[in-house]
């Protein structure tokens, strides 16, 4: 996927939200021109996450500042977990735990200040909403049966905060089976080993890092032992739209679960604004492009 003019606005939006929120007021309209230009520059080819990449690179550069959304991710954290075990018992009296835990975690993806700032109440409203609402794109069923089959799974995490939920259908799923991949370090509010381990996920189940810096999972960034996970996992689940935006073209079966937060990605599914999703990307055939 490529970055697109309406990416453009949103990447200037992030970056005018990290200066005003982290950078002295004297020093803001310097540091904002190093943001913008670095944006106006970037191969608009790459996905988006490439071009957020670069910016909160440039950010370090100008500023020392590594985690910008340290105190938000921790905030998120701490509030998902205060859900954590009323929805598990939701999971548990459910007819399908898998099903109710699967929905609960596409609800989760909300959690994105990339896109918004949520607020607690909304992040319980989206969770109601996921209980009840029908997949705009519908793989679970296939996912459902892929899972039932046994064998390994690998999961790619999104947000902090986001992977309390995650750690609900994973619980589900079979910690045992799972290895978790994370960011290798902090971007936006992206999930990271430190991230993993305050909300307990890395108790329950292997987590890895797939080496990658940006809001998403590009191929070229990797690590030996992440694209060994990759190419040997019977099933590999994506959560959230940085991941599909890194991975929507991968050579092999992938289940993308999100939620359609943006008009770029709406357009990109053929899914409305604000629909769950659970896709599946096809393996190619051998001979195709």
């Amino acid at each position: 996927m490529r970055t697109y003019p309406e990416c453009v606005a949103c990447l200037v939006r992030q970056a005018v939200d990290l200066t005003l929120n982290n950078v002295p007021e004297h020093e803001q309209h310097a540091v904002l021109k190093v943001l913008v230009t670095g944006i106006a520059n970037a191969d608009f080819s790459l996905p988006p996450p490439m071009v957020a990449m670069e910016m909160y690179e440039l950010l370090r550069t100008c500023t020392g500042i590594e985690d910008p959304y340290a105190a938000a991710k921790n905030a998120s954290t701490h509030k998902a977990l205060g859900y954590a075990s009323e929805l598990s018992e939701l999971i548990a009296r459910s007819a399908d735990p898998l099903d109710t835990a699967m929905r609960i975690a596409v609800a989760g993806n909300i959690i994105d200040f990339g896109i918004n700032s949520p607020d607690p109440g909304r992040i319980h409203e989206t969770v109601s909403k996921a209980l009840h609402a029908s997949f705009a794109i519908d793989y679970s069923p296939e996912l459902k049966e892929r899972l039932a089959l046994g064998g390994n799974v690998l999961y790619l995490a999104d947000n902090a905060g986001e992977i309390v939920f995650d750690r609900l259908l994973i619980q589900q799923i079979g910690p045992e089976r799972v290895t978790c991949a994370v960011r290798d370090m902090p971007v936006i509010n992206d999930a990271t080993l430190s991230d993993a381990t305050r909300s307990g996920l890395s108790q329950i189940c292997r987590v890895i890092t797939s080496g990658s810096r940006a809001p998403g999972t590009p191929r070229q960034m990797w690590t030996d032992e992440f694209r060994q996970h990759f190419q040997e996992a019977d099933v590999v689940i994506s959560k959230g739209q940085g991941n599909f935006e890194t991975l929507s073209h991968i050579d092999r079966d992938v289940f993308f679960l999100f939620m359609v937060k943006c008009g770029v990605i709406s357009r990109e599914v053929g899914a409305p604004l604000h629909s769950f999703i659970a896709l599946k990307q096809p393996e190619k055939q051998d001979g195709a492009p």
